[in-house]
């Protein structure tokens, strides 16, 4: 209901959108990036509670990071969202909250939406294309 680092971000240097046509979910993260890493994280758009909620406790750990652990922690996030026995990811913190949601196959696309946006937004950053 009260998602944080909700809003729009005006100065970034980093954008990148997220969207699930199936379910409606349309939203934008906005990053500011400085010398490789994250210093300032925001998402804002219309969404369900899954992918506000993800959305919300990733722009939380992103803060800090370095823009070359983002596409690694993905990975483990998918892991962790698609077995229930996966044990928690250390790297994940907070985020392996989210797991039983991997229970529910289509809200696993919900759960991931915010780190497609955020992949996006960084893909030139990291060398990668979209």
């Amino acid at each position: 209901k009260h998602p944080q680092h909700f809003g729009p971000l005006p100065e970034a240097t980093h954008r990148g959108r997220g969207l699930d046509a199936l379910c409606g979910d349309d939203i934008e993260v906005a990053l500011i990036v400085q010398d490789d890493r994250i210093v300032d994280a925001q998402f804002f758009g219309e969404a369900c509670a899954v992918t506000k909620a993800s959305a919300s406790m990733l722009m939380f750990w992103l803060i800090g990071r370095s823009i070359t652990e983002i596409p690694e922690a993905y990975e483990a996030f998918q892991a962790l969202l698609a077995n229930p026995k996966t044990p928690a990811n250390e790297l994940l913190g907070e985020l392996n909250e989210l797991q039983p949601v991997g229970a529910f196959p289509t809200r696993r696309g919900n759960a991931c939406l915010p780190w497609q946006a955020t992949l996006e937004a960084l893909a030139p950053a990291l060398g990668q294309s979209v």
